[in-house]
């Protein structure tokens, strides 16, 4: 069986990519990673920078609406909505037989046998940021911001090459050409807002709840994590992904820049997660991939910060 992971991002996120894309196979070695470029290297990465993984620039894609959305978004959410073209064109070029998409900022703990497994009666595979209530307090993340943004994490995404998931690339490209922007208040959220309507307008869709999944700080408050030997356990199940969204190398003594809710005090193994994050990312070059600046970057007075990446 052929297996793929795909991952977009933009030059100064390429530390990231070949982190994710290094701990996959340290777990999972026939699988291969797929980095979507977003971005045109030109030179400045030397190619054995990312060896052994495949990196495609977006130019290859060849997609007819490529100029007006790199002049309508914002790098963020260029990033985003070109997610379903990088999945199809990963679909069509290496023909896996399963195919997953996982956000640049997440490190792989485990085999993802239990998430193949899954394929046996399923088709799409999603998760959900929460499944348990924020207390009630003032603290963030709190429910209202996961209703503006998103019941599911668009930071990891399943797919079985079938033809169910090629309808939801099909319905889902052509709308992230115009709709994929960061404007909450206008129900919009990149990509991500878009899977709430996947459980029901597609067959075979599996909300994968295994607590060692999708594990971030938006979650943290309901996923107790241990160690046992060498390996990590979340409410006694196997960490199998860590998705270290918001974190920061600048400010590694914060879990994420959109949260207070939690803090490394007290919890050892969480911190020690984040301390090997930091010094992967620093072996992968991070500080000189962070200075690259995306080719097809647009201007804005007022950047958005996405929530919930």
């Amino acid at each position: 069986m052929k297996k793929i992971v795909v991952t977009t991002c933009s030059a100064n996120h390429l530390a990231q990519a070949k982190s994710l894309g290094d701990s996959l196979l340290s777990f999972n070695p026939d699988y291969k990673l797929v980095i979507g470029l977003v971005d045109k290297l030109e030179n400045r990465v030397e190619p054995g920078f990312y060896y052994p993984h495949d990196l495609v620039e977006v130019e290859a894609l060849d997609i007819p609406e490529f100029a007006e959305m790199h002049r309508r978004y914002t790098t963020l959410e260029l990033n985003c909505a070109l997610k379903c073209f990088f999945l199809h064109y990963t679909f069509e070029s290496y023909k896996p037989d399963i195919l997953f998409f996982l956000d640049s900022d997440i490190l792989v703990f485990d085999s993802f046998k239990f998430l193949e497994q899954q394929f046996a009666e399923n088709s799409i595979l999603i998760t959900p940021h929460i499944t348990e209530p924020y207390p009630s307090d003032k603290q963030r993340p709190q429910e209202k911001e996961i209703l503006k943004t998103g019941i599911f994490n668009g930071g990891f995404l399943g797919l079985r090459n079938d033809e169910n998931s090629g309808a939801l690339l099909d319905w889902w490209k052509p709308r992230m050409v115009d709709q994929c922007y960061e404007r909450p208040k206008e129900g919009l959220n990149v990509d991500q807002k878009w899977l709430e309507f996947v459980p029901f307008y597609f067959q075979r869709v599996k909300v994968i709840l295994h607590a060692g999944c999708n594990v971030a700080y938006w979650n943290l408050h309901e996923r107790e994590i241990r160690k046992q030997g060498s390996k990590y356990f979340v409410n006694n199940e196997p960490l199998i992904f860590f998705h270290y969204s918001g974190y920061s190398v600048k400010n590694p003594d914060r879990i994420s820049r959109h949260q207070d809710r939690i803090r490394f005090e007290g919890n050892t193994e969480l911190k020690e997660l984040f301390e090997f994050y930091h010094r992967t990312l620093t072996a992968n070059h991070h500080e000189k991939m962070l200075s690259l600046k995306c080719y097809y970057q647009k201007q804005s007075k007022n950047p958005l910060k996405k929530l919930f990446e």
